[in-house]
């Protein structure tokens, strides 16, 4: 009866484990089963270890958690003042994985490689299973048959984001998140591995990229040809195969600038090769973002010190936007920064935005540090994406960024 008792203990104990791996098909779930599974994780893995906690806590202090989560404890702070305390804590509520992810992750338990290697593997395939998804939604390849001229004129990527079918589908985190598998599909291909198996990552790794043009989100385009190129690089050892990897680049970016001479692809390329430094403003790049950009740091200039209270962005940045910038966008009905510093600031602050920006670099330098081009790659990608995007008010964009920085953080930091 005893030896029962323990098999079944163990077996309990194992379950954060088996809900963490399930959370790596978050590409293909939709909200409501991604809200149960990451509740049933967080509650589990505190509640299961508690004596872990507590023993790590003394052993290795309160600086990795302050670290990855002062900026969200300024946010909770920020809910005292806020004229909209109802919005705020649901924001709070859907944050909460900025807190207990690091928590878990540093103190908690400590996942198994052979984990991380199986929910790559579902990563990145749940990634697949979406693009092939849209490719018979849209009938993408039909379209290209028959009208290849006016392929990338289509904005298909409005037709995604309006796709409630089964989720909350929005191309820039279907971009983040391809361009995340293709990171790791790269870091697979410099890896002794059979031939056959690099070929498949190279294809996939191009199957990523054609999409990301379909998807249309500029920034995250960019970053994939600036973050694989840089990834395999630094992590080829060869001299051959650096430069090959580098006139391989080379001839894409030819390429893709011919392609994109009479489409909207010509917005990534020739706005940067064929204007002026004196003509190419923050207003081309950014779009429909700077106007709404604008407006969110006039506002910010008023309360820089406290910011608004967590909440009150959506609501007071569309009505200054609409009534006293008289700015409205037919694709917009409210309106965010679109830009993860600016978002912090309006809630909390200068000192939130201090605090979040000392995690990001702080973690940089020590995945610098200890060689970790897979997070140095993850952590350039997510800077430079908050600057366009505000990835952490959806739990989609919550649970990738809080799970990859707290394991990175974590594995890194140890080895410090």
């Amino acid at each position: 009866m005893r030896t029962y008792n323990l098999d079944f203990i163990k077996k309990i104990e194992q379950l954060p484990y088996l809900l963490l791996f399930l959370l790596s098909f978050f590409p293909i779930l939709n909200i409501k089963i991604l809200s149960i599974l990451s509740l049933l994780f967080f509650s589990s893995s505190i509640f299961l270890n508690l004596k872990n906690i507590k023993v790590n806590y003394i052993k290795i202090g309160c600086k990795p958690l302050l670290v990855n989560c002062l900026f969200y404890l300024l946010l909770v702070v920020s809910i005292l003042y806020s004229p909209l305390k109802s919005t705020g804590a649901d924001f709070l509520i859907r944050q909460i994985g900025l807190l207990l992810m690091p928590i878990i992750l540093i103190y908690a338990i400590k996942i198994p490689n052979r984990l991380i290697k199986y929910m790559t593997i579902v990563f990145i395939g749940s990634n697949i299973l979406v693009v092939i998804y849209f490719i018979v939604k849209l009938n993408l390849i039909q379209d290209f048959i028959n009208q290849p001229s006016a392929f990338f004129n289509t904005s298909y990527f409005i037709e995604i984001s309006n796709s409630l079918d089964y989720k909350d589908w929005h191309a820039t985190y279907i971009a983040i998140n391809n361009l995340l598998a293709c990171v790791f599909l790269a870091n697979y291909i410099t890896k002794p591995k059979a031939i056959q198996y690099k070929v498949l990552a190279v294809f996939l790794i191009g199957f990523f990229l054609v999409f990301s043009l379909i998807l249309n989100s500029r920034i995250i385009f960019l970053l994939n040809l600036l973050i694989i190129p840089f990834f395999l690089f630094f992590k080829i050892k060869t001299v051959r195969f650096k430069v090959i990897t580098l006139i391989s680049m080379l001839l894409l970016f030819f390429l893709l600038f011919k392609v994109s001479n009479n489409n909207k692809l010509g917005r990534i390329f020739e706005h940067p090769v064929q204007y002026y430094v004196s003509n190419f403003s923050a207003k081309t790049v950014l779009g429909v973002r700077y106007q709404v950009q604008k407006c969110s740091v006039e506002l910010i200039s008023r309360s820089p010190l406290l910011g608004y209270g967590i909440g009150y962005e959506k609501s007071l940045l569309t009505d200054y936007c609409f009534e006293v910038k008289n700015f409205q966008n037919k694709y917009l009905k409210s309106y965010t920064s679109h830009n993860v510093y600016l978002s912090t600031m309006f809630s909390a602050g200068i000192f939130a935005l201090l605090a979040l920006l000392y995690m990001l670099f702080n973690n940089l330098v020590l995945g610098i540090k200890q060689r970790d081009l897979t997070y140095v790659s993850f952590l350039i990608i997510f800077i430079l994406g908050f600057l366009t995007e505000n990835y952490l008010i959806r739990l989609n964009g919550i649970l990738l960024f809080a799970f990859l920085n707290s394991y990175f953080y974590q594995k890194n930091y140890i080895k410090n």
